[in-house]
């Protein structure tokens, strides 16, 4: 089979798609670079042959008006090749970062339209090496290989033609040993792009464990656990080091390689150039030739030595493209409606009602259900709370009416209409999801809480409004006046991932990010597991007391979180088992969820009376 099958050349064009694509798009400026560069290169031939007539006028004692002459041409050259050099540089380099920006907003883009189940298969950290080492490998290509590249092919092309014109005879015998090159760069081709792809895998997941480890520092502390996690990145460092000592020892044979073919060269010219010289004089080559042939020759190692370089920043590109392709090739199995749908309904907000209709549900990628026929009607304005065992199902249902997750199998209609025809914007806008992970950003208060209302925003709101409104949604969520207890109250910047707050504080804010853009349906996964029972309560009392309240959909752990809802659904093992208030379901002796109350009053009941000991003592 040749070489460059048709499997192989298919795979190169796909390997090189996002380098074609970024060459086109911004072609306009890399042409005016490559037209600048390739001036560079045709005067770079004028300088030997200056420098031939310098010496062979000063050899045969001409004119010092020849010879200021010469100087001024040179220093003409000069001065184009300074204003080309500034042009290539400034369009090449500014194609290849727009390119890279390009490519970067396009993955991130990418990113931000997957589901949360293509998060949940992948590190975070393979993810943040593909947007920083992997499009800078592409963008290194567009702009350092392309010039590289271009470089050398403009020397092979002007160099060999101005050393024809002064010896055709030396220019072979100094030329011969030039084919070997593409020989060596491509031996070494396969190899390096193996080791590369090895090399970036290894990168990738050095950043995800140190990304872990960081975010995860205060378990690593509370476990002791940092030598831990310090030999693991040891051993991960030094296997990074050990395959990039592999992918250099590869290619640091391509420069001493062609160096040694070039020197070839340099020995032909002083075996036999030098010795006509010094057997017939001038009468075969002049002195200034042979002296102009010497730079050209040195001016060889440089396109030879650019090859090289241009295979290194082409392979590492390719093998970038290749990773970055296999996310790219990856869909949402979450897509907007052909045929968008949506309720009837006055002001921003729908009435809320929620039906699910024998709802099956299992997690991408696995085959184990975790929702089995799920049937439940839920009125507008209506609280309903979720409690079961762990895997019971509840956060799964409360993460399907957002659509975080595809629905698949059964339906869940909100007001009337399949959540699946609901265009996915209105109906995140519709639904406020506070999930069991708190996650607050590293900026003020203030931004937290508005995150969710940028669209008004953009519409003009007012400043006063607005401001009103995050304030409404903090005292809702019984935080505000902690809030103003801050440093700088709602302008306070948060650490990473809201460390300077405390549990229940950064349970609050999320609350009260969902309050701000007044959704028709709440929805509390655990939300209130971090909160004291006093401000638990009011928090509660607040959402029940407040006028247009909007449907709530609650999942806890404590009885006191759910007790007053209208209907609480006790599920078991991802189907519905009990259904029904408080005092009903509690009166069910021997039931589920008499049990899961039961354990909890007795729990209350012993620390009340280990409390009252330790008073006493």
């Amino acid at each position: 089979m040749p070489r460059y099958s048709p499997t192989r050349w298919s795979r190169f064009r796909e390997e090189t798609s996002f380098l074609r694509y970024y060459l086109w798009k911004y072609r306009k400026w890399v042409g005016i670079g490559l037209i600048a560069l390739a001036f560079v290169d045709i005067l770079e031939v004028f300088p030997p042959v200056l420098l031939k007539k310098v010496v062979d006028v000063a050899t045969s004692h001409g004119t010092t008006q020849s010879l200021f002459r010469l100087a001024a041409t040179y220093l003409g050259i000069a001065l184009i090749q300074g204003v080309c050099r500034y042009l290539w540089r400034m369009y090449l380099v500014r194609a290849s970062l727009f390119a890279g920006r390009d490519l970067r907003g396009r993955y991130a883009a990418h990113l931000f339209d997957l589901s949360v189940s293509f998060f949940d298969r992948h590190r975070m950290g393979d993810l943040m090496s593909l947007a920083t080492n992997d499009v800078e490998g592409v963008r290194l290509a567009m702009g350092n290989g392309v010039l590289v590249f271009a470089d050398a092919l403009f020397y092979l092309v002007t160099v060999p033609v101005a050393m024809w014109f002064l010896s055709p005879q030396l220019t072979l015998l100094a030329c011969a040993p030039l084919p070997l090159i593409p020989w060596i760069v491509l031996r070494n081709e396969r190899k390096v792009h193996e080791r590369l792809e090895q090399v970036q895998d290894c990168f990738g997941r050095i950043s995800a464990m140190t990304q872990e480890s960081l975010n995860g520092i205060r378990v690593v502390k509370g476990f002791a656990q940092e030598d831990v996690q310090y030999r693991r990145l040891k051993e991960l460092g030094e296997e990074y080091m050990r395959l990039s000592i592999g992918v250099s020892r590869v290619q640091s044979t391509t420069g001493p390689l062609m160096d040694f073919v070039m020197s070839l060269g340099m020995v032909t010219l002083l075996f036999w150039g030098g010795g006509h010289l010094i057997d017939q004089g001038e009468a075969v080559i002049t002195l200034g030739t042979f002296v102009a042939f010497q730079r050209y020759i040195q001016k060889m190692i440089w396109p030879m030595a650019a090859l090289g370089m241009a295979a290194n920043f082409f392979q590492r590109s390719m093998s970038s493209t290749k990773r970055l392709k296999k996310v790219f090739e990856i869909s949402s199995d979450i897509s907007e409606p052909l045929e968008p749908r949506l309720p009837a309904f006055r002001g921003s907000r729908t009435p809320g009602g929620i039906e699910f209709r024998n709802l099956h549900f299992e997690f991408p990628g696995s085959s184990q259900k975790v929702l089995k026929g799920i049937d439940l009607k839920i009125e507008p304005g209506e609280r309903v709370a979720l409690v079961g065992s762990m895997a019971s199902g509840k956060s799964t249902i409360l993460g399907l009416l957002p659509r975080l997750y595809p629905v698949t199998s059964g339906s869940i209609y909100i007001d009337g209409v399949d959540i699946n025809d609901w265009p996915i914007e209105e109906l995140r806008k519709q639904v406020g999801y506070v999930s069991q992970e708190v996650f607050l950003f590293s900026e003020s208060v203030f931004e937290n809480v508005a995150f969710g209302l940028q669209h008004w925003v953009e519409k003009g709101y007012s400043t006063e409004g607005y401001s009103q409104m995050i304030e409404e949604s903090a005292r809702l969520a019984a935080i505000h006046d902690e809030i103003l207890g801050l440093e700088s109250a709602y302008k306070t910047r948060l650490g990473e991932r809201g460390t300077s707050l405390s549990g229940g504080q950064r349970q609050r804010l999320t609350i009260a990010r969902a309050l701000a853009k007044e959704p028709s349906i709440l929805v509390l996964d655990d939300a209130l597991a971090a909160v004291d029972l006093q401000t638990e309560e009011k928090i509660l009392q607040s959402l029940r007391s407040r006028p247009h309240r909007n449907t709530e959909v609650i999942a806890a752990h404590r009885i006191s979180t759910i007790k007053d809802s209208d209907r609480i659904i006790v599920l078991d093992e991802g189907m519905i088992a009990q259904m029904g208030t408080h005092r009903q379901l509690a009166s069910q002796r021997g039931g589920i969820y008499w049990k899961f109350y039961e354990k909890q009053r007795m729990t209350e009941e012993l620390e009340s009376y280990q409390n009252e000991l330790s008073r006493c003592n």
